[in-house]
């Protein structure tokens, strides 16, 4: 009787494990290297949060800064915080 139960433990633990691989293998991950327009982000110049969706967008060696305003990014890019 024994046997029986532990056969069914472990086909349960089995089946979930499965499951949630399979989960992770369908659901397209979102990308990370773009937020949405809704986040919230920080200014690297003067540490004010803006959303991705209003904010000041500037590329430098492929990597994308967002700013809270053209003086931001002008000063940011002045001073070659790269």
């Amino acid at each position: 009787m024994y046997k029986i139960i532990i056969i069914l433990i472990l086909l349960i633990i089995m089946f979930y494990m499965v499951r949630q691989a399979a989960r992770a293998w369908i659901e397209p991950k979102p990308d990370e290297a773009t937020p949405g327009k809704d986040v919230m982000i920080e200014d690297p110049v003067c540490k004010t949060y803006v959303t991705v969706g209003t904010a000041i967008v500037e590329e430098v060696s492929g990597q994308r800064f967002y700013f809270c305003s053209q003086d931001c990014a002008r000063h940011f890019l002045r001073e070659g915080k790269t």
